[in-house]
């Protein structure tokens, strides 16, 4: 075909598109050319030449992407070993579009330079037009830009296939582009070239992972065993607190699907807790070093699916304390909410020292949870015994609390009873509520520990004790003090630390949160939720907290089947907010 009508029927085709007419061009290569014509004010009818970059301006550029070049040079190498006899050359451009390294053949080197297919060239989309670099680079997607695809016809007998490098913090740092100088009219020619080129892209983005993680967990993913430890979908980092540190591309996409995400922003999971994605404890994953077997290398993801890891431990270790250096259950009381993270921290600090603790937070919040984790944290185990102030009668209190010697009053046991406080002995005495105990009891109580001894109704001699008191309140103590209704000499004895636990309507770890209660609920029946249930039960900001979570969802596995809940299962509450 002629030159000229070839060039008038190219331009004619890209106005068209721009009509909104019909056209068989990919729909990216299509959004290519109207960015071209609407954004960068480009004309189709201009041939341009290829821009190369003077070497000065080319070693600024190459000094920016240094690090992206050492770690990307060894899989360039590699993949020209096995595309170099079929005249192919290697492009790696940084964000910007410039050529930072390049692999041709050194005999058609002048051929390469004019096409622009050379070290310094710049393909930006707004400077080059409809390009793989260019269109790659837009769109964050792996492409083909296939001759008559490009916008500048000078670039039309070139193919173009590239595919986008991401940093493990999800910006985009690159592309690798592989290109012809001359090829077969077919498109579908470059079809295996393009899953080449996101195969090496994909094993830099790991190469990169590793080498800026190397602290952290390392996790190869993929969606089946095969190819797991040579070329998996996708790999992720975890820090030694147990969040997510870093990402390949791969496992941006794959957690942006599960959370019903087309694109993800790229910062929304670092940070993350490992167990807001997998339905697996952090504290585990050593379990699965070694692992051979499709069976012991699967991990369920939140959603359900089932993927197959393949884990790295640490090369080096970092000062910061280790999540799994936390007692097991402090660790437990999160699922990575900030608050509860530093609230166990701190806990976990002071759990073995003579530190009364009082914890506030609003009711159901879960106060008598995290003192059993307190207790059972501490090295020096011992009974718990719980008492809830605001529910023993105000006639019983003193004998539930302190006991009573023998025959000590009319009703009175024969052999008399330990009281509460002494059954704590060599443990932990949880006073719950402890607001609500009358002043009278609350001098007692002072007595007990500031003396370390506990003196039963009735009875002419102490009885020595050693306990941990750890106190809550769903008031704040001190206003109570304030208002003359606590005694302040008894604060103060209490007032070791002050934990404050969140509403449940505050914290971040919700989801987590969701299938613990599920768990815990669910009786041996696997209690799952459909999307539109689970996203109300995320809405909803749960006035009663975690008692009531709990409550709702044992009504919801007794109306649900097969342990599936659906929003016609939820309470009037949670679906109309």
């Amino acid at each position: 075909m002629d030159q000229s009508i070839a060039f008038a029927r190219h331009v004619q085709e890209i106005v068209s598109a721009a009509e909104g007419k019909q056209t068989s061009r990919d729909p990216e290569v299509v959004q290519s050319w109207l960015r071209c014509l609407n954004d960068y004010n480009l004309d189709p009818e201009h041939k341009g030449e290829a821009r190369i970059l003077p070497e000065n301006v080319l070693r600024q550029h190459q000094q920016e992407a240094e690090d992206l070049m050492s770690i990307a040079r060894f899989g360039m190498e590699d993949l020209y070993r096995r595309v170099n006899s079929m005249g192919y050359v290697l492009l790696l451009v940084n964000a910007k579009g410039v050529t930072v390294d390049f692999i041709g053949d050194e005999k058609v080197d002048r051929e390469l330079k004019r096409a622009g297919l050379y070290i310094g060239s710049e393909w930006s989309e707004e400077n080059a037009g409809t390009c793989g670099v260019g269109a790659c680079l837009t769109s964050g997607e792996a492409i083909v830009i296939h001759q008559t695809d490009h916008f500048d016809m000078a670039h039309t007998p070139l193919s173009c296939t590239a595919a986008p490098i991401y940093h493990s913090d999800g910006s985009l740092i690159g592309a690798l582009d592989v290109s012809l100088l001359m090829s077969p009219t077919e498109k579908y020619s470059q079809a295996l070239t393009l899953e080449v080129v996101k195969s090496c892209v994909r094993r830099i983005e790991l190469a990169n992972l590793m080498s800026s993680r190397r602290s952290d967990w390392i996790l190869r993913l993929n969606r089946t065993s095969e190819f797991l430890g040579v070329d998996p979908s996708c790999a992720i980092s975890v820090a030694p607190d147990g969040t997510i540190s870093g990402l390949t591309h791969g496992a941006h996409k794959l957690f942006g699907q599960i959370q019903g995400q087309e694109k993800p922003n790229p910062q929304c999971f670092i940070g993350k807790p490992f167990e807001e994605i997998f339905e697996f404890d952090f504290n585990d994953i050593p379990c699965l070093i070694g692992a051979e077997t499709p069976g012991e290398q699967a991990l369920e993801l939140s959603d359900g699916q089932v993927i197959f890891a393949d884990v790295q431990a640490p090369q080096r270790r970092e000062r910061a304390p280790l999540r799994s250096a936390l007692p097991e259950p402090l660790a437990a009381i999160h699922g990575g909410d900030r608050v509860m993270r530093s609230l166990a921290e701190k806990a976990a600090r002071i759990v073995d020292k003579q530190i009364s603790i009082i914890l506030e937070g609003e009711t159901g919040v879960g106060k008598e949870y995290v003192a059993k984790a307190l207790h059972a944290s501490r090295k020096k185990k011992g009974p718990f015994i719980a008492i809830n102030c605001a529910a023993l009668p105000e006639a019983l209190i003193e004998s539930e609390l302190f006991g009573y010697a023998p025959n000590s009053f009319t009703g009175a046991h024969a052999k008399g009873k330990k009281g509460l406080i002494e059954q704590a002995n060599g443990g932990t005495l949880f006073l719950d509520e402890i607001g609500d105990m009358p002043l009278v009891l609350q001098a007692r109580l002072l007595r007990v520990l500031a003396e370390k001894e506990v003196m039963p109704v009735g009875a002419t001699k102490p009885v020595p004790v050693d306990i941990r008191v750890i106190s809550a309140s769903h008031r704040k103590l001190k206003s109570l003090v304030d208002a003359g209704q606590f005694r302040q000499d008894l604060y103060y004895r209490l007032n070791g630390v002050v934990l404050g636990i969140p509403a449940l309507r505050d914290r971040t770890d919700k989801s987590w949160i969701i299938r613990q209660i599920a768990a815990l609920v669910s009786d041996g029946v696997p209690m799952r939720f459909s999307r539109a249930a689970e996203e109300a039960l995320m809405r909803y900001d749960w006035p009663g907290n975690i008692r009531e979570m709990i409550s709702v969802f044992e009504l919801c596995l007794a109306l649900s089947n097969d342990g599936m809940v659906g929003v016609e299962d939820l309470p009037e509450q949670i679906i109309s907010q």
